[in-house]
Protein backbone atom coordinates (compact mmCIF):
# COMPACT_ATOMS: atom_id res chain seq x y z
CA UNK A 1 0.00 0.00 0.00
CA UNK A 2 1.39 3.38 -1.00
CA UNK A 3 1.13 6.29 1.43
CA UNK A 4 1.08 9.86 0.15
CA UNK A 5 2.49 11.44 3.31
CA UNK A 6 5.75 13.25 4.00
CA UNK A 7 7.81 11.21 6.46
CA UNK A 8 9.49 14.27 7.89
CA UNK A 9 6.16 15.96 8.61
CA UNK A 10 4.74 12.76 10.08
CA UNK A 11 7.66 12.37 12.48
CA UNK A 12 7.84 16.07 13.37
CA UNK A 13 4.14 16.25 14.22
CA UNK A 14 4.36 13.05 16.22
CA UNK A 15 7.24 14.38 18.30
CA UNK A 16 5.00 16.98 19.97
CA UNK A 17 5.33 20.75 20.25
CA UNK A 18 5.36 21.10 16.48
CA UNK A 19 4.24 24.71 16.81
CA UNK A 20 5.55 27.28 19.28
CA UNK A 21 4.91 30.94 20.06
CA UNK A 22 7.34 33.39 21.64
CA UNK A 23 4.37 34.91 23.45
CA UNK A 24 4.32 32.04 25.94
CA UNK A 25 7.80 32.80 27.27
CA UNK A 26 7.02 36.54 27.37
CA UNK A 27 3.82 35.94 29.33
CA UNK A 28 5.67 33.66 31.76
CA UNK A 29 8.36 36.29 32.32
CA UNK A 30 5.70 38.95 32.91
CA UNK A 31 3.97 36.82 35.52
CA UNK A 32 7.26 36.11 37.29
CA UNK A 33 8.19 39.79 37.41
CA UNK A 34 4.76 40.75 38.75
CA UNK A 35 5.02 38.15 41.51
CA UNK A 36 8.49 39.33 42.54
CA UNK A 37 7.37 42.96 42.73
CA UNK A 38 4.37 42.04 44.87
CA UNK A 39 6.76 40.51 47.38
CA UNK A 40 9.02 43.56 47.31
CA UNK A 41 6.09 45.81 48.17
CA UNK A 42 5.27 43.80 51.30
CA UNK A 43 7.91 45.68 53.29
CA UNK A 44 5.89 48.89 53.00
CA UNK A 45 2.86 47.40 54.72
CA UNK A 46 2.42 47.67 58.51
CA UNK A 47 2.59 44.62 60.72
CA UNK A 48 -0.76 43.10 61.70
CA UNK A 49 -0.57 44.41 65.29
CA UNK A 50 1.05 47.71 64.38
CA UNK A 51 -1.18 50.54 65.66
CA UNK A 52 0.93 53.62 65.00
CA UNK A 53 1.17 54.50 61.31
CA UNK A 54 4.72 55.11 60.12
CA UNK A 55 4.63 58.44 58.21
CA UNK A 56 7.76 57.50 56.29
CA UNK A 57 5.99 54.60 54.57
CA UNK A 58 3.74 54.99 51.51
CA UNK A 59 -0.01 54.94 51.97
CA UNK A 60 -1.13 51.37 52.70
CA UNK A 61 -4.05 51.52 50.29
CA UNK A 62 -1.81 52.64 47.43
CA UNK A 63 0.56 49.75 48.15
CA UNK A 64 -2.18 47.11 48.32
CA UNK A 65 -3.86 48.50 45.19
CA UNK A 66 -0.59 48.16 43.34
CA UNK A 67 -0.08 44.64 44.67
CA UNK A 68 -3.57 43.67 43.53
CA UNK A 69 -2.90 45.13 40.09
CA UNK A 70 0.29 43.07 39.89
CA UNK A 71 -1.56 39.96 41.01
CA UNK A 72 -4.34 40.48 38.48
CA UNK A 73 -1.88 41.12 35.68
CA UNK A 74 0.08 38.00 36.56
CA UNK A 75 -3.15 36.02 36.45
CA UNK A 76 -3.97 37.60 33.10
CA UNK A 77 -0.55 36.62 31.77
CA UNK A 78 -1.19 33.05 32.88
CA UNK A 79 -4.58 33.13 31.16
CA UNK A 80 -2.89 34.33 27.98
CA UNK A 81 -0.31 31.57 28.27
CA UNK A 82 -2.97 28.88 28.62
CA UNK A 83 -4.98 30.37 25.75
CA UNK A 84 -1.99 30.45 23.41
CA UNK A 85 -0.99 26.89 24.30
CA UNK A 86 -4.52 25.64 23.68
CA UNK A 87 -4.60 27.43 20.34
CA UNK A 88 -1.23 25.93 19.37
CA UNK A 89 -2.53 22.45 20.16
CA UNK A 90 -5.54 22.94 17.87
CA UNK A 91 -3.79 25.08 15.24
CA UNK A 92 -4.11 22.72 12.28
CA UNK A 93 -7.75 21.89 12.99
CA UNK A 94 -8.57 25.58 13.46
CA UNK A 95 -6.84 26.61 10.27
CA UNK A 96 -8.48 23.86 8.26
CA UNK A 97 -11.90 25.00 9.47
CA UNK A 98 -10.98 28.67 9.00
CA UNK A 99 -9.90 28.03 5.42
CA UNK A 100 -13.21 26.34 4.64
CA UNK A 101 -15.25 29.06 6.35
CA UNK A 102 -13.29 31.75 4.49
CA UNK A 103 -14.62 30.36 1.22
CA UNK A 104 -18.09 29.93 2.70
CA UNK A 105 -18.23 33.55 3.87
CA UNK A 106 -17.19 34.69 0.41
CA UNK A 107 -19.89 32.55 -1.24
CA UNK A 108 -22.71 33.44 1.19
CA UNK A 109 -21.95 37.18 1.24
CA UNK A 110 -20.89 37.38 -2.43
CA UNK A 111 -17.64 39.18 -1.59
CA UNK A 112 -13.98 38.38 -2.34
CA UNK A 113 -12.25 35.97 0.02
CA UNK A 114 -10.50 37.66 2.93
CA UNK A 115 -7.81 36.60 5.40
CA UNK A 116 -9.24 38.90 8.10
CA UNK A 117 -10.83 36.17 10.22
CA UNK A 118 -7.79 33.92 9.95
CA UNK A 119 -5.55 36.80 10.99
CA UNK A 120 -7.82 37.39 13.99
CA UNK A 121 -7.84 33.82 15.26
CA UNK A 122 -4.05 33.64 14.92
CA UNK A 123 -3.54 37.00 16.62
CA UNK A 124 -2.23 36.01 20.04
CA UNK A 125 -0.15 33.22 18.53
CA UNK A 126 1.66 35.64 16.26
CA UNK A 127 2.26 38.35 18.85
CA UNK A 128 -0.88 40.51 18.91
CA UNK A 129 -0.53 40.91 22.69
CA UNK A 130 3.27 41.26 22.78
CA UNK A 131 3.13 45.06 22.77
CA UNK A 132 0.88 44.95 25.84
CA UNK A 133 3.26 42.60 27.62
CA UNK A 134 6.21 44.82 26.66
CA UNK A 135 4.47 47.96 27.97
CA UNK A 136 3.65 46.20 31.22
CA UNK A 137 7.21 45.00 31.57
CA UNK A 138 8.36 48.58 31.06
CA UNK A 139 6.08 49.99 33.77
CA UNK A 140 7.12 47.20 36.14
CA UNK A 141 10.76 48.00 35.44
CA UNK A 142 9.93 51.58 36.36
CA UNK A 143 8.38 50.38 39.62
CA UNK A 144 11.44 48.27 40.37
CA UNK A 145 13.70 51.28 39.83
CA UNK A 146 11.37 53.38 41.96
CA UNK A 147 11.54 50.91 44.84
CA UNK A 148 15.34 50.99 44.71
CA UNK A 149 15.34 54.80 44.57
CA UNK A 150 12.85 55.14 47.44
CA UNK A 151 14.77 52.70 49.59
CA UNK A 152 18.02 54.46 48.72
CA UNK A 153 16.62 57.86 49.64
CA UNK A 154 16.79 59.38 46.14
CA UNK A 155 12.99 59.40 45.67
CA UNK A 156 10.65 61.20 48.02
CA UNK A 157 7.47 59.69 49.44
CA UNK A 158 5.03 61.71 47.33
CA UNK A 159 6.53 60.84 43.93
CA UNK A 160 6.83 57.21 45.02
CA UNK A 161 3.12 57.10 45.90
CA UNK A 162 2.37 58.70 42.54
CA UNK A 163 4.39 55.94 40.90
CA UNK A 164 2.36 53.30 42.73
CA UNK A 165 -0.84 54.89 41.42
CA UNK A 166 0.60 55.05 37.89
CA UNK A 167 1.59 51.38 37.91
CA UNK A 168 -1.83 50.39 39.25
CA UNK A 169 -3.68 52.32 36.55
CA UNK A 170 -1.50 51.25 33.63
CA UNK A 171 -1.54 47.57 34.57
CA UNK A 172 -5.32 47.64 34.93
CA UNK A 173 -5.71 49.28 31.52
CA UNK A 174 -3.31 46.84 29.87
CA UNK A 175 -5.05 43.87 31.50
CA UNK A 176 -8.41 44.99 30.12
CA UNK A 177 -6.94 45.18 26.62
CA UNK A 178 -5.18 41.82 27.03
CA UNK A 179 -8.29 39.96 28.18
CA UNK A 180 -10.30 41.72 25.47
CA UNK A 181 -8.04 40.33 22.75
CA UNK A 182 -8.27 36.82 24.23
CA UNK A 183 -12.07 37.04 24.45
CA UNK A 184 -12.43 38.39 20.91
CA UNK A 185 -10.23 35.65 19.52
CA UNK A 186 -12.05 32.90 21.42
CA UNK A 187 -15.41 34.27 20.22
CA UNK A 188 -14.18 34.34 16.62
CA UNK A 189 -13.02 30.71 16.85
CA UNK A 190 -16.39 29.69 18.31
CA UNK A 191 -18.30 31.49 15.54
CA UNK A 192 -16.04 29.94 12.93
CA UNK A 193 -16.78 26.40 14.15
CA UNK A 194 -20.50 27.21 14.30
CA UNK A 195 -20.43 28.24 10.64
CA UNK A 196 -18.41 25.14 9.74
CA UNK A 197 -20.87 22.82 11.48
CA UNK A 198 -23.76 24.63 9.81
CA UNK A 199 -22.07 24.10 6.45
CA UNK A 200 -21.60 20.41 7.24
CA UNK A 201 -25.28 20.04 8.17
CA UNK A 202 -26.30 21.74 4.94
CA UNK A 203 -24.27 19.19 3.01
CA UNK A 204 -25.89 16.39 5.05
CA UNK A 205 -29.39 17.56 4.18
CA UNK A 206 -28.51 17.81 0.49
CA UNK A 207 -27.08 14.31 0.55
CA UNK A 208 -29.90 12.72 2.54
CA UNK A 209 -32.87 14.37 0.82
CA UNK A 210 -32.43 11.99 -2.12
CA UNK A 211 -32.48 8.89 0.09
CA UNK A 212 -36.03 7.50 -0.21
CA UNK A 213 -35.87 6.04 3.29
CA UNK A 214 -34.68 9.26 4.97
CA UNK A 215 -36.56 11.80 2.87
CA UNK A 216 -40.03 11.27 4.45
CA UNK A 217 -38.65 12.01 7.91
CA UNK A 218 -36.78 15.13 6.79
CA UNK A 219 -39.98 16.36 5.19
CA UNK A 220 -42.14 15.51 8.21
CA UNK A 221 -39.76 16.96 10.83
CA UNK A 222 -38.52 20.06 9.01
CA UNK A 223 -39.26 23.38 10.70
CA UNK A 224 -40.92 26.28 8.82
CA UNK A 225 -37.69 27.84 7.52
CA UNK A 226 -36.21 24.54 6.38
CA UNK A 227 -39.53 23.51 4.85
CA UNK A 228 -39.61 26.67 2.76
CA UNK A 229 -36.09 25.96 1.44
CA UNK A 230 -37.03 22.38 0.60
CA UNK A 231 -39.98 23.66 -1.45
CA UNK A 232 -38.32 26.69 -3.07
CA UNK A 233 -34.84 25.34 -3.74
CA UNK A 234 -35.39 21.59 -4.04
CA UNK A 235 -38.96 21.38 -5.28
CA UNK A 236 -39.99 18.83 -2.67
CA UNK A 237 -43.75 18.62 -3.27
CA UNK A 238 -44.34 16.44 -0.23
CA UNK A 239 -43.47 19.42 1.98
CA UNK A 240 -46.38 21.36 0.52
CA UNK A 241 -48.69 18.55 1.60
CA UNK A 242 -47.26 18.56 5.11
CA UNK A 243 -47.55 22.33 5.33
CA UNK A 244 -51.10 22.13 4.08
Amino acid sequence: MAFDVNKGLFNALGAGNAFTSLTTSKATATNTQAAQLRIKLDKYLPFEEQIIIDPTLPDETKVTNCQNALLNYGTGANTLNAHVQKRLDSLLDDMQVASAVKGLDSYISDVPESCANINTIAGTLSGATDSLLAASTSIMDELEDGIAAFDGGTMELEPFEALLDKVTAELASSLTALLGKISNEARMVENMYTSFHQMAKSAQVEGLINDPCVRPFLVQLAGPELSKVLVDDFGIDEVKEVLG
